[in-house]
């Protein structure tokens, strides 16, 4: 349990005041949709994209208390943490398709996010409350989507959300605004690389900086001739422009361009027209359900030779698996934010393998690392009250001057303490721009041959990545 800090007057009289009334939902009538409570205690399950932690039943939700919001003021000087918030559980939900074609979006969130809860928990929780994970399926549509996200905020009412990604985006963010939810989004869109959305914070790299990454890995290669085969999905497709712009600027040329529908059982052509292009490398983005009939294909048609530079999603053991190891090692590499501080790293794993039996999935890092985010912002306000939460994110992950952390439980003994905090994560520093974006090295990785396990062949500074990137 926390301490008790004193507070002004004023303060005090304030949060009374709250107290002495019920506090009103914003959130919008209960609709059809997906909103399952998840146990932080989840059990191992299958690296397929369908798996997900075991499923409980959601413990009765007090509703959300604006006691310490009143108590407290957040500001970028703010340094007090305010005593514990009393209550049922409090819910981060993982707004993230967990059905169809693109379910291993949602089984890579849930299951970090699962593995911070599970870390957060065993540190006290947030002010004293235990940290529930709520599954929220989007099916990867927006017509799923906003039911599903509308009956998670009336019948959880979540203090936060992990997502959503780059498929619903467009359709959910007018709703968590309007009902101040913080939320950690999970796309390399880069349409969000300039925002004023005050409760948007991006979780991941922009495919701004993937991309040129990727490209600037396959330039320093001695790679001239190039081809793209991406999956149609957008977040996917937004990889291509900086590809294609550093790529030329180091001096290379695109020689094809091969789009994958996600979900068929054979792409032989697409493969046979990548081949007949004949580029020196291949860069790709794809599903693992697609990859694995793909690299069927191109071994069918004598092609798995080609070098591929592919994304973080292909780094996933998932993908991995998929294509087998041996031949994602003979032809695949992959581009991953660094894992620049090992001690978050190795918590992050030692949590992740409490849980699951196999090797992190692609991305789940960056969901662990959002949800401890938020946890340390809901700490730094004092409550979970949205604003303010929100504009706790960038002084608990990026103060100037703070203490590196590597943990949940050293950033709340750090805050408890007065001292500003900087998060340096399991997929590296976030050190968010004023745009809400966050910028780092990018590791090139590849595949044990046997193990499946990643090896780091080459890292690229957040400086060459500077340097590299054509400026619209």
């Amino acid at each position: 349990m926390w301490n008790r800090l004193k507070l002004g007057s004023s303060a005090f009289c304030s949060a009374l005041l709250v107290l002495s009334t019920a506090c009103g939902g914003g959130a919008p009538a209960a609709t059809s949709g997906s909103a399952t409570s998840v146990s932080s205690g989840a059990t191992a399950a299958s690296a397929a994209a369908t798996a997900v932690p075991k499923v409980v039943a959601a413990a009765p939700t007090v509703a959300p208390t604006a006691v310490a919001a009143a108590a407290t003021a957040v500001s970028a000087g703010a340094t007090a943490v305010v005593a514990a918030v009393t209550g049922g559980d409090l819910h981060i939900a993982i707004v993230h398709p967990f059905t169809g074609k693109y379910a291993g979006v949602g089984a890579a969130a849930i299951e970090g996010a699962q593995a911070a809860a599970s870390a957060i928990n065993d540190a006290g929780g947030v002010l004293g409350r235990n940290v529930v994970i709520d599954q929220v399926d989007t099916v990867g549509d927006p017509a799923d989507a906003v039911p599903a996200l509308n009956k998670e905020l009336s019948v959880n009412k979540p203090a936060a959300v992990v997502g959503p990604g780059g498929l619903e985006i467009g359709a959910l963010q007018p709703i968590l605004d309007r009902n101040k939810i913080p939320f950690m989004l999970q796309a390399g869109n880069t349409a969000f690389d300039k925002t004023d959305d005050p409760y948007l914070w991006r979780a991941n790299p922009s495919d701004s900086q993937l991309g040129v990454a990727m490209a600037l890995y396959a330039a320093k290669k001695g790679y001239k001739k190039a081809a793209l085969m991406f999956s149609t999905i957008e977040s996917a497709q937004t990889l291509k422009e900086p590809i294609t712009a550093t790529f030329t600027k180091q001096g290379g040329t695109i020689v094809n361009d091969v789009n994958l529908s996600p979900g068929q059982s054979s792409y032989r052509s697409e493969a046979l027209k990548i081949i007949n292009s004949a580029p020196d490398v291949i860069f790709s983005q794809m599903e693992p359900s697609t990859a694995a009939p793909l690299f069927g294909n191109f071994k069918e048609l004598g092609g798995l030779t080609i070098p591929i530079v592919g994304s973080d999603i292909t780094a996933g053991s998932d993908f991995i698996d998929a294509v087998t190891p041996a031949a994602a090692h003979e032809v695949l590499v992959s581009a991953n934010g660094a894992d620049v501080s090992g001690a978050a790293s190795d918590t992050f794993k030692q949590y992740y393998a409490k849980l699951y039996t196999h090797q992190p999935l692609a991305d789940a890092n960056y969901a662990y690392d959002a949800t401890i985010i938020l946890a340390l912002a809901m700490t730094k306000a004092g409550g979970i009250d949205g604003q303010q939460v929100a504009a706790a994110i960038p002084q608990v992950s990026s103060a100037p001057g703070g203490q590196a952390i590597t943990n949940y439980k050293d950033g709340v003994a750090a805050l408890k303490a007065g001292k500003p905090t900087k998060y340096e994560g399991a997929a590296g520093p976030y050190d968010y721009n004023d745009q809400h974006n966050v910028f780092g090295a990018f590791d090139i990785v590849q595949a044990d041959a046997t193990s499946g396990k990643l090896g780091t062949i080459m890292t690229l500074s957040a400086e060459e990545l500077k340097a590299a990137t054509v400026t619209p």
